[in-house]
């Protein structure tokens, strides 16, 4: 009785009815001492709830981490790459990559103060690079009277392939040469298959132009392979490059002094475009080290030797075009020494001579063939000249572009020949 008395009295003190107490918790409670106290509110049901304030913040999240991948990451990706093409420079290239833009300067500059003397230009590898002293017959007469300019355009790694690319290029710019030589380089025929050298295995396409890949790729065996390695290098610098980058960070540069001490290469080029030769020891030690350089090199693709089509038909072009232009032109046979030629298997030197026969037949070629003008003793490994080779394959060189010109005089039975 009592207790119900005590519940009337309550009543009757308050005049309001009985409430239940509040299930508190006691993390809210510390916290929210007042809202623990307060009745619980109805919960509204989950379809007409708001999102919450965790829920709203990770979409927030989700659209700025697909805007980040998006833009920004794209961006950053963008601008290491181009980064890397502003911190290179010429120490990170082989002297294929640097030569050619260096002679072209030179060649400018030797047309710009000499406009109008007859152009004798020599087209070839580095065995033209190093061996034709062009600067000798500069200045000499040609038949109508006129001095000639007359220019060295060897450059390091190039065959047919590259001489047609530099043809063109003479042609779009406007320069005829009076009288063009082109070196016959048949290591650069081969036909290109993998451990095997030839002038696709010498192209570095990473460093090629836009230009040069559009116009070398019609002479590559496998174009997709080389439109790919060069679209990797435009697109992805750090993976296209990857060897140069490798060699800069091991600190180890593409020409170390020690490396190169006899490497005529890397030597500078005088104002006529021929290679300053340094001397070198005339020891029979020294001429064995470097013979087993180039054994080591070409014996395994030369004694394989196949005449490839694409490289060919480059020198089909070189004397076609040279046709409709009218321009005099003769193939030059550099000299090698007889342990170099012996490298040729007797099926691989059979195919050459055949070729050459070809272009003499179709294309009426004068042929200077120089094989043999120099001893064992004027080479330094075989097929490249020491500075005593250069200077008695000039010497005899001399008298032979008098030749050429005098036969090639507009009015000339050769001239009228080829008309």
């Amino acid at each position: 009785m009592s207790s119900s008395g005590s519940t009337v009295g309550e009543q009757t003190l308050t005049g309001h009815p009985p409430v239940s107490a509040p299930v508190r918790y006691p993390q809210s409670a510390i916290r929210y001492p007042l809202s623990a106290l307060a009745p619980k509110r109805p919960r509204p049901d989950d379809d007409t709830a708001a999102p919450c304030l965790t829920l709203a913040r990770s979409r927030r999240m989700k659209r700025k981490a697909r805007l980040l991948l998006l833009w920004w990451i794209p961006f950053w990706y963008v601008i290491s790459q181009l980064a890397l093409f502003a911190w290179m420079d010429e120490s990170w290239q082989m002297e294929r990559t640097f030569s050619p833009p260096r002679k072209w300067a030179i060649l400018h500059k030797r047309l710009a103060e000499m406009p109008d003397r007859p152009l004798v230009l020599m087209l070839g590898s580095s065995r033209t690079d190093q061996s034709f002293q062009a600067g000798r017959l500069t200045g000499q007469l040609a038949p109508d009277g006129r001095p000639l300019l007359v220019f060295n355009l060897g450059l390091p790694a190039a065959g047919g392939m590259h001489h047609a690319l530099y043809l063109n290029d003479l042609l779009a710019e406007g320069i005829r040469p009076r009288l063009l030589l082109i070196e016959f380089v048949s290591a650069f025929l081969n036909r290109s298959r993998r451990g095997l050298q030839s002038e696709e295995h010498f192209t570095l396409v990473p460093w090629l132009s836009a230009h040069e890949m559009l116009f070398l790729q019609r002479y590559y065996t496998n174009r997709r392979k080389m439109i790919t390695e060069w679209l990797e290098a435009r697109l992805a610098p750090w993976y296209g490059f990857r060897w140069n980058v490798h060699e800069h960070f091991l600190g180890r540069h593409s020409h170390p002094p020690e490396e190169t001490k006899f490497d005529q290469s890397w030597r500078p080029i005088d104002p006529w475009g021929w290679r300053l030769l340094r001397d070198m020891p005339n020891t029979p030690e020294f001429r064995a080290l470097r013979w087993a350089g180039a054994y080591h090199m070409y014996a395994q693709s030369l004694q394989n030797f196949e005449l490839g089509v694409k490289p060919a038909q480059a020198l089909h072009d070189i004397f076609s075009r040279c046709r409709r232009e009218n321009i005099p032109v003769a193939l030059v046979l550099m000299p090698v020494s007889k342990e170099f030629r012996d490298l040729y298997s007797p099926e691989g030197q059979a195919q050459i001579d055949n070729f050459l026969a070809e272009l003499r037949r179709r294309y009426n070629l004068d042929i200077i063939d120089a094989t043999d003008w120099l001893d064992k003793e004027d080479f330094d490994d075989g097929h490249h000249p020491l500075l005593s080779g250069a200077e008695k394959f000039t010497t005899r060189m001399i008298p032979e572009v008098h030749k050429l010109l005098a036969r090639t005089e507009p009015g000339s039975s050769k001239a009228q020949n080829a008309d």
